[in-house]
């Protein structure tokens, strides 16, 4: 009872992975982060990695030196293929559709691989994607595969799916 009720004032979070192409649709007031999976990055003074930009906005990094640009979704087999850089970009994903701060709202979401999940999703792939989720803010994470959902799906998405 007390999840439902705190999920009325959270959001589902619908995120859709192509190697090419990062979507991140709000259910609850319909904004979307709909951008390319990049992540532009230097190495910083201590040979830690300094993000610079992600999404589309890491393109104007492109021909700057010293500079890399990443995509961590671009594996010939699977659609993780760097799995730390995925946590920083899927949070400012969710940060550009739901205002994040203090009262952050709970926030759950389904994870749907659009493309490389042949023959189905391996408890593996599953277990990473949720993983990365959680890393990335989220409070609840459920991996699905097979038709895009509708929009209006998902107002309802937690009592469709319930909880990873």
């Amino acid at each position: 009872m007390l999840s439902r009720f705190i999920y009325a004032y959270g959001n589902t979070l619908y995120i859709q992975m192509w190697s090419d192409r990062l979507r991140v649709f709000d259910g609850k007031t319909g904004k979307v982060f709909d951008e390319k999976p990049q992540i532009a990055w230097r190495f910083g003074e201590r040979k830690q990695k300094q993000i610079l930009a992600f999404g589309n906005g890491a393109e104007k990094f492109r021909n700057v030196n010293a500079v890399t640009i990443s995509n961590p979704f671009s594996h010939p087999r699977s659609i993780i293929s760097d799995y730390k850089a995925i946590q920083p970009l899927l949070r400012h994903a969710i940060a550009q559709v739901v205002k994040t701060g203090v009262l952050m709202p709970r926030i759950q979401v389904i994870l749907h691989p659009m493309e490389k999940v042949e023959g189905g999703i391996t408890e593996v792939e599953k277990k990473a994607l949720c993983e990365m989720a959680y890393h990335a803010g989220v409070k609840s994470a459920f991996v699905y595969w097979g038709e895009t959902l509708e929009e209006a799906q998902l107002t309802r998405a937690h009592d469709t799916f319930g909880k990873a």
